[in-house]
């Protein structure tokens, strides 16, 4: 009796030690289940967002420049969010199908028959419910595009917001902001609705077969009651899983639109990049345009064959009415757009035979709207170059902006900001023009500099140029004459051409339009 009784504990024991085991193997089945597709779906994210910024930060100026606002960012987020989903949704659809064939093979085996007949109806039944998945796809798509749209509108409006308020647009900014609101709404509901309707359907009309199959066996008078029942409680728990797999497959024919919409943006970015490749770059001692023609639209060029040759050290003063090419030469002249036709040479080769990046350490720019990082004041002159400390103090010094610096609650380490109050648009301006000449360029390219700056800060700058004078080339858009009068030579453009180009004094005596912006920039009394 004892025996028995022990026996029957140590059987007891084993079995729940047995049921403890497949406990453990399910959870952990499962947290495999779960890992897999979730580090799938994360290596995706990340891969994508690395390929997208990559390709976007090589690809040619023509090619970013092109770019609506906001584009970038929603397919670094929204977009790239959307795509990550396929492997999620792939290993759910794969689990739903694998559990549909292991019953619907069962139910095979128990009554070949019905399975057969209910199996291939619904292969037929999932084969005519594509269109659906058609029309699931398109609706992807278009919301794919709308939310690019609204992304694009919502960042133009952040980015004019002080203008909206001064003139009264929030209204009508609201209203057309909504309406590419409503336009990606309605390609939302779109996409839910065939997401909702395909499964559903797919159950009950695979429902609707095993009623019907069972009638007609029923009418035909079979006597395999049990085998059966049995087939059909197996079919009716694979329908379960086939609308699993149905609703999975749509979401996945969902994604694809994102996933495609990512591939092509980084193909497209790729196939402009330009080449990396090329002879090291020595100190630039000529730049030289021959016929230089540049076209935004054929006909109407934005340059048309401007020849100019400059040598190291001169001054170069840049003006012309608006349209006339200026801030296109400024792009052609810092490689950021190659000539239609006609030639750039340095150093008497053409400037495409350089390397990049030696251009880029001797070539620096200061735009007319300056732009700071959300970040300290020396991270700012740094822009994400390796420059230390010396250095960084040295070209603040030459923007003559380095007391201010001083001056700020935590000098160089003081946080500042494209809206921040930290700065104001003349620091702002000289933190940029320090940012310029932290790499101690051969060749600095100024874009009126001194436009929207106050007398102390417009000053400093020109300060800042007369010191960079005869040691860097410089090229200066301006129409303020303390500017132009540093400038050894000043290139007049009209309509894209050259109308002149010499001495400011020669040009004082002989052009019209330069006498004009002479007049017109003369102090009155």
């Amino acid at each position: 009796m004892k025996k028995a009784l022990k026996t029957k504990n140590l059987v007891s024991a084993l079995s729940l030690m047995l049921v403890v085991a497949l406990a453990i193997v399910r959870l952990l089945t499962q947290i495999f289940i779960a890992w897999l597709p979730a580090r799938i779906s994360t290596d995706m994210q990340m891969t994508m967002r690395a390929d997208l910024f990559d390709a976007f930060t090589r690809a040619s100026w023509s090619m970013q420049a092109n770019e609506p606002d906001g584009s970038v960012q929603e397919l670094m987020s929204g977009q790239v969010e959307h795509a990550a989903y396929f492997p999620l949704i792939f290993a759910s659809a794969f689990s739903a199908a694998a559990m549909f064939l292991v019953l619907a093979l069962s139910s095979f085996l128990i009554n070949p028959p019905v399975a057969l007949a209910v199996l291939a109806s619904a292969v037929v039944l999932f084969m005519a419910l594509r269109p659906i998945d058609r029309l699931g796809r398109r609706a992807a798509k278009d919301r794919s595009e709308a939310v690019l749209d609204l992304a694009a509108g919502v960042n133009e409006s952040v980015g004019l917001a002080e203008e909206a308020q001064v003139f009264g647009a929030g209204p009508a900014q609201r209203r057309h902001v909504g309406r590419m609101s409503k336009t990606a709404g309605h390609a939302y509901y779109r996409t839910q609705l065939t997401a909702g309707v395909a499964p559903g359907a797919y159950q009950t009309f695979v429902i609707l077969l095993i009623a019907g199959g069972l009638t007609v066996l029923y009418l035909a008078g079979t006597r395999q009651v049990a085998s059966l029942g049995a087939a059909v409680l197996l079919l009716v728990r694979a329908s379960g899983y086939g609308q699993g797999f149905q609703a999975n497959n749509h979401i996945l024919i969902q994604t694809l639109p994102y996933v495609d919409r990512l591939q092509d943006a980084i193909a497209k970015y790729r196939s402009s990049t330009p080449s990396d490749e090329g002879q090291p770059l020595p100190a630039i001692q000529t730049m030289t345009l021959e016929r230089v023609t540049y076209s935004y639209r054929a006909e109407r060029p934005a340059l048309h064959e401007v020849t100019i040759s400059v040598v190291a050290g001169e001054a170069v003063g840049v003006i012309g009415p608006t349209g006339a090419g200026k801030s296109t030469l400024i792009q052609v002249l810092l490689r950021l757009r190659d000539p239609d036709l006609g030639t750039y040479l340095i150093n008497g080769q053409p400037s495409r035979t350089y390397a990049r990046a030696d251009w880029q350490r001797r070539v620096a720019y200061v735009p007319q709207d300056p732009r700071v990082l959300r970040g300290t004041v020396a991270d700012n002159i740094r822009f994400y170059r390796d420059f230390d400390d010396a250095t960084i103090e040295r070209a603040a010094r030459l923007a003559h902006i380095h007391e201010e610096i001083m001056a700020m609650p935590a000098g160089y380490a003081t946080v500042i900001g494209q809206r921040a109050d930290a700065v104001s648009g003349g620091q702002r301006q000289r933190i940029c023009l320090a940012r310029a000449l932290a790499g101690n360029p051969d060749v600095l390219v100024l874009d009126e500099p001194t436009s929207a700056l106050d007398l102390p800060s417009e000053s400093a700058v020109q300060a800042s140029l007369a010191d960079l004078h005869g040691k860097v080339t410089l090229f200066v858009v301006a129409h303020r004459v303390p500017l132009l009068r540093i400038c050894d030579r000043v290139l007049v453009l009209d309509n894209g051409r050259v109308m002149a180009f010499a001495p400011a004094l020669e040009l004082a005596r002989t052009d019209g339009f330069y006498r004009k912006v002479m007049s017109l920039a003369a102090p009155t009394s």
